[in-house]
């Protein structure tokens, strides 16, 4: 995983809209936190990311765990995608296309587009448009088309043209980032015809109400450009194939009953994934020895894949095998340097441990794992325990303050801040830190305070 810069005050904003949850996942959506998953969209994007000249140190992708079949861009570079998106994706091609889609969105910077048009309508015009667009990043296209028609004045019908556009815009420039990757688009063609079957009940509506193109022109307009394309239907870079059966094994098993696991991924499946997928399961289960069993097997063919040795350090941390989990994460992390969650979880294990020998260590461990990516609360969280422990009372509130600015909590970073501030022994870096966080959330405070007046 690439190195990230720190997330700025938009980015927190967008990050507390979504509590963020750590595999394996609840029913609630959320925010998924996974190496290997995430590694997978890194892998997939940074090709599209150089054919765009955006660097792909600068762009975050956020995945969601909510099955709806949606992906959108937020708050400049930062990619939403669902995992009832990723779900659908049968081949590495049609995930590709959705994340070229959204790289064509940041290149035209339709985002900023969006708010100057929205300044241009009027104020009842812009009440129905904010509903609108809320609904359909949500995912709910459908009812997300019907707020939007429900002011059948001029302003809405331009503004959603002047979106449709970009949404066409954003298609065209995905073609031509997937074709400077030599990339096949025919992902994309598989995704707008997955579009097309949900769009039921679409069909016999205004289309000039609808806030995105019907799935059967983008359809037609991509099997044209498809037909003249000298790139082989499904071509993708080597590995990614691989990479996006064992991202789909990963979340069919951490969020599917064992049963349903198994469906999916019988014992006749012999395939990493399969196997992989089965593993997890076990584990899920709470069925130690054939999760190990599992995970041995598959760490024994690939004896350098940073991953399995990360899924073996969570089977065993959470069965309270601390020093085997350490180990484990210790490999993950020698393999896998840049990966700010698995430098985090094996920071966790070793404080989990109450060595006072290791606590140094975990401490490095995670600074390095906040330099490497701020937005990981777990990280914020096991420095507080980590600095308290040390007896650096200002340090260890700084880390809780941060931590409550990722879910939001702004009261709590104010009082925080202040606790810090008491211990803060002339700390220069450390004054500047609280100084930061102030500002932040007496900005968010006070922002919220306009929002809930009444005038």
């Amino acid at each position: 995983m690439r190195k990230r810069t720190q997330c700025p005050p938009l980015c927190r904003r967008l990050v507390a809209m979504l509590a963020a949850l750590v595999l394996p996942l609840s029913a609630q959506a959320g925010l998924i936190r996974d190496a290997e998953i995430e590694n997978t969209l890194h892998v997939y994007t940074r090709p599209i990311f150089q054919a765009a000249d955006i660097d792909p140190e600068s762009v975050r992708i956020f995945i969601i765990a909510s099955p709806d079949v949606n992906a959108f861009v937020a708050g400049g570079l930062n990619i939403f995608i669902h995992t009832g998106l990723i779900r659908e994706t049968k081949t590495p091609s049609m995930l590709v296309g959705v994340l070229a889609h959204e790289t064509g969105h940041i290149a035209g910077a339709h985002l900023s587009q969006f708010q100057e048009k929205a300044n241009r309508a009027t104020l009842r015009s812009v009440l129905g448009i904010i509903l609108g667009a809320a609904a359909v990043a949500g995912g709910a296209r459908q009812a997300g088309a019907g707020i939007l028609s429900g002011s059948q004045n001029i302003a809405n019908r331009s503004f959603l043209t002047d979106i449709r556009q970009n949404e066409q815009a954003a298609d065209q420039a995905a073609i031509t980032f997937l074709e400077a990757s030599d990339i096949s688009p025919s992902g994309m063609l598989a995704m707008f015809e997955v579009l097309r079957r949900r769009e039921v009940g679409l069909q016999g509506r205004d289309k000039y109400l609808l806030s995105h193109p019907l799935s059967s022109e983008r359809i037609a307009t991509m099997r044209n450009h498809i037909a003249e394309s000298s790139i082989p239907a499904d071509q993708v870079p080597s590995g990614f194939a691989a990479m996006h059966a064992r991202m789909l094994a990963k979340l069919v098993a951490f969020t599917e009953g064992y049963a349903t696991t198994l469906s999916l991924y019988p014992p006749s499946d012999t395939s990493v994934a399969g196997r992989y997928a089965r593993t997890i399961a076990e584990f899920k289960r709470s069925k130690l020895a054939p999760a190990l069993v599992g995970i041995n097997g598959l760490i024994k063919e690939y004896p350098k894949d940073a991953y399995f040795y990360d899924t073996k350090g969570q089977i065993l941390f959470e069965n309270g095998k601390l020093e085997e989990a350490a180990a484990a994460y210790a490999k993950a992390n020698t393999l896998a340097p840049d990966s700010a969650l698995i430098t985090t979880d094996y920071a966790k294990t070793l404080i989990a441990q109450n060595k006072p020998a290791e606590l140094a260590h975990a401490i490095v461990l995670l600074e390095r794992s906040r330099e490497l990516d701020d937005s990981y609360a777990t990280t914020w969280r096991q420095l507080a325990i980590a600095y308290g422990q040390q007896g650096k009372l200002g340090a260890s509130y700084a880390a809780l303050a941060e931590e409550a600015a990722l879910s939001g909590d702004y009261k709590t970073v104010l009082q925080h801040v202040a606790r810090a501030r008491r211990d803060a022994n002339g700390d220069d870096a450390l004054t500047l830190q609280l100084d930061d966080l102030t500002r932040e959330a007496k900005a968010q405070l006070e922002k919220k305070k306009e929002a809930d007046s009444p005038f």
